[in-house]
């Protein structure tokens, strides 16, 4: 039968904590009992295109954001995992991140110039241009995770719980706010949404809201170091949110001992239709200049949703610097996806594993367990100088009695009596030695 490497076991756990945010959040290879892994990454994000959701058919395809419109977002992301044995292991990680869009500026409502008296012309487009570029920066997503390796051989396979927490910062909302909740009502008031100071900002740093997930991980890995990856899970998403399955591939060669190049992709697929959160304003010709905007003639009015479908790639190599650290550098792209954009991420990190974690937990234990030698000892002593004093005193009770003579015989004269027989004393047993703390290597 196959049997995996083990030196190619041993270097997978780490070597796959910075494949993309996907692999070093959900691997089979669990790290073993007292390893611990910090690692640090910087991600960049660009998109410029989008998809719309499900139910609009006229826009299936990834269309320009409109206005010359242009999404940024970059993430600083500390991650740390530790085995708590050799088959489970705990994971959390926390990023900073800084959001922008930015686009043209533009005025919806019509003007009549020749109702507009002297100076008035000014003031019209002072109140009513919109500016839709929005900055945000702060804490996203916190995310939790547990993961238990159920086998090893003939191939890896684990399962996952993993929470994902929001941290306060503003949820998404569509573009004139919670209100309007309908494109009629958008219809019906144009004039009193479509204004500047009703403008609501919808970059967000997350959904808001709180996810959790079932996942089953599967890894295989060949006496050529090259490594597979499947992984299918369920995130159940609280809130507004559609419910998602997500399924990852990934696979991965070994060169050198040194360096590890991977490729991958992901579906995540909306199980239901999120709730509305928001109406939102597009364009129907997004390449259509913010001076030819003549009213609400070039634009579309759709329905805000939680939700999110995307198929995406992502490819990259990781160097081992020396034996306990590693650098990361990747790219990845969505290829296809409804209520998404097209982004393109580019992604740098560096991870450090340590043993630290595991010989203190060695080096705790042994000192417990000679802790407990010498409690053990100290009750023994205890019992025995306690089991001398109770006989010491019986002989003493029983020498501080009359004796009594039986009647004598007239053969002869009477025997004198037998002392009474006394337990020996027990010899307190000698405390055993307590065995030195030692700290493993």
């Amino acid at each position: 039968m196959h049997r995996t490497p083990r030196s190619l076991l041993a270097w997978l756990p780490a070597a796959l904590v910075l494949c993309t945010a996907s692999l070093a959040s959900a691997s089979p290879w669990t790290l073993p009992r007292g390893t611990g892994v910090v690692s640090a990454g910087y991600s960049y994000q660009l998109a410029t295109q989008e998809w719309f959701s499900r139910g609009d058919a006229m826009f299936e395809d990834a269309r320009n954001f409109p206005l010359r419109g242009r999404y940024e977002a970059s993430s600083f992301t500390v991650q740390a995992r530790v085995g708590l044995t050799d088959r489970l292991e705990l994971d959390v990680s926390l990023p900073l991140k800084l959001v922008s869009y930015g686009s043209d500026s533009v005025i919806l409502l019509p003007n009549d110039p020749v109702a507009m008296t002297p100076g008035a012309e000014l003031d019209y487009y002072q109140q009513n241009i919109i500016q839709l570029a929005r900055t945000r920066s702060g804490i996203g997503d916190i995310q939790f995770a547990t993961r238990y390796r159920w086998l090893l051989q003939p191939l890896a396979l684990a399962t996952e719980l993993r929470i994902k927490a929001p941290t306060g910062y503003d949820a998404p909302v569509g573009t004139f706010g919670a209100r309007p909740n309908s494109i009629q009502d958008f219809l019906d008031n144009a004039g009193t949404y479509a204004r500047p100071s009703n403008v609501q900002d919808d970059v967000t740093l997350g959904d808001g809201q709180l996810d959790a997930g079932l996942n089953v991980l599967l890894g295989y890995a060949l006496p050529t170091r090259t490594f597979f990856r499947l992984d299918a899970g369920y995130n159940l998403r609280f809130g507004k949110a559609a419910d998602q399955f997500i399924g990852r591939l990934s696979i991965g060669q070994l060169i050198g001992g040194r360096v590890l190049i991977y490729a991958g992709g992901q579906l995540t697929w909306s199980t239901e239709r999120g709730d509305v959160i928001g109406i939102s304003v597009a364009a129907i010709d997004p390449n259509l200049p913010a001076q030819d905007y003549a009213g609400l003639s070039n634009l579309y009015l759709r329905e805000v949703r939680l939700e999110r479908d995307a198929v995406d790639v992502n490819a990259g190599l990781i160097v081992k610097i020396t034996d306990t650290v590693e650098m990361n550098v990747g790219y990845g792209r969505t290829l296809w996806g409804r209520n998404t954009a097209l982004t393109n991420a580019f992604s740098l990190g560096i991870a450090v594993r340590s043993d630290w974690f595991g010989s203190d937990l060695a080096a705790a234990a042994e000192s417990a367990a000679a802790a407990d030698a010498r409690a053990a000892a100290e009750e023994a002593r205890a019992a025995a100088d306690e089991a001398r004093q109770v006989v010491d005193a019986l002989r003493q009770a029983l020498e501080a009695q009359p004796t009594e003579s039986a009647p004598a015989p007239e053969a002869g004269p009477a025997p004198e009596a037998a002392p009474a027989a006394l337990p020996p004393v027990p010899e307190a047993p000698a405390a055993p030695e307590a065995a030195p703390a030692r700290r493993r290597r």
